[in-house]
């Protein structure tokens, strides 16, 4: 055993013995690094170190998980004298999952939402140890035009989540609009919506990526590395939705595996690069550069309100001549209603057949459309076609890879 291992083994038993805490783990990365360069996942041998300290929760406090950002990479990492690093997952397909929200809940891994390959997901993934796949999790009551995952967090049984829904498009900007503010009921994945609103750009309404991340129960820490090669770290609130620094944070160098932060309660523990070890209460230190995500939301859902009741008027007057126009209008079917009526004659014809979501759109006449049109044309089509019950269109999971859907026309 090296003199560097010899050391790092006994602080961990100490620290380990102490509690953990009051003391923050000890991560060899350098070992870690070189058992993942066994595995073979060269994707991510090369973005391990700026990777790392984002992408892992802490299952207990010598065992976490390592689930590489933006990927569906999973890895066990048991830490202590014999360092041991085992890959959970069997898949080789990789999602648009960068900058998504990993986190355990009642002993399952999940991740929420993300980004990449120049698209966007909102789905609840959850990882399944004994299939070592990764599956989706349906949520009752989900937005059927959820977007985006623009911000989200875990306190208790709650995931709280700020959705982008793509049924309002801004052109001059190019931006979707519509947002919805809400939780998901972990108990029973139901989603509850709060409030929504309207505007024109989310920048202001996330917290950007990082390069470390701490979570615990009540807070979460994230780190960012400076030009200078400095860290700037910060604290997120998941009780009051309040993100902020104290002032014990501020100069202190960039983590590694040896020098690190962590929380229990209010209480942040800092071991430097030479083992020394501090903390401070996070209640009794002054919020600095503090700003509400919450508070923003509901701000904007107030504007957003304001515009409605401001235009009520002429919208009202509007819709009593839509109204009146209506009434006396022939009883003749539209143009729209003729082709859904064609296209259920045509549904008609597959009864008793599963078909994939690509002929289930040729056949409904909008697999020439943008990605997010066709998923709202797709969903309305479904619904009209469901409620007519001359041909009932069914989602099940595809046989041979069951994170896919086809459908089945009865």
């Amino acid at each position: 055993m090296t003199t560097k291992k010899l050391f790092l083994s006994i602080c961990f038993i100490i620290f380990c013995f102490r509690g953990f805490s009051q003391n923050p783990p000890i991560i060899d990365t350098l070992e870690i690094h070189q058992q993942i360069k066994l595995i073979e996942d060269k994707d991510v041998n090369l973005s391990f170190e700026k990777d790392f300290f984002r992408s892992i929760v802490y299952k207990s406090d010598s065992t976490l998980y390592y689930n590489p950002n933006g990927s569906l990479h999973l890895y066990k990492i048991q830490l202590g004298e014999n360092l041991k690093v085992e890959k959970l997952s069997n898949g080789t397909f990789h999602g648009h999952n960068f900058n998504r929200l990993l986190f355990l809940h009642n002993d399952v891994l999940y991740s929420y939402g993300g980004e990449g390959l120049f698209n966007v997901n909102s789905s609840l993934i959850y990882f399944d140890e004994t299939k070592k796949e990764w599956f989706e999790r349906e949520i009752i009551n989900y937005p059927f035009d959820s977007r985006f995952v623009v911000n989200s967090w875990v306190i208790d049984n709650k995931l709280t989540v700020l959705l982008n829904l793509s049924s309002e498009y801004y052109e001059k900007t190019s931006k979707y609009t519509k947002y919805s503010f809400g939780y998901i009921d972990l108990t029973n994945f139901e989603y509850r919506q709060e409030f929504v609103f309207n505007h024109t750009d989310y920048s202001n309404f996330t917290i950007h990526e990082s390069e470390f991340l701490y979570d615990s129960e009540e807070y979460t820490i994230f780190g960012y590395r400076e030009k200078n090669n400095q860290c700037r770290y910060s604290l997120f609130d998941k009780n009051t939705s309040e993100f902020f620094r104290i002032p014990f944070l501020e100069g202190l160098s960039c983590l590694g595996g040896f020098s690190y932060l962590s929380i229990n309660k209010s209480m942040i523990y800092y071991r430097n690069q030479e083992g020394v070890i501090d903390s401070v209460n996070i209640n009794s230190s002054p919020h600095l550069n503090s700003k509400n995500y919450i508070q923003i939301y509901r701000s904007k859902s107030k504007e957003y309100s304001f515009l409605v009741f401001l235009f009520l008027g002429a919208f009202t007057t509007l819709i009593i001549g839509l109204f009146i126009y209506q009434k006396q209008k022939s009883t003749n079917l539209s143009d729209s209603d003729n082709e859904l009526k064609e296209i259920e004659n045509d549904l008609i014809k597959y009864k008793g057949v599963i078909i994939s979501k690509e002929e289930l759109d040729d056949i409904i006449k909008i697999s020439n459309y943008s990605y997010e049109t066709i998923k709202t044309k797709r969903s309305f089509i479904i619904t009209y076609m469901n409620e007519r019950k001359k041909v009932k269109i069914e989602r099940v999971r595809k046989q041979d890879d069951k994170r896919f859907y086809e459908y089945k026309i009865n």
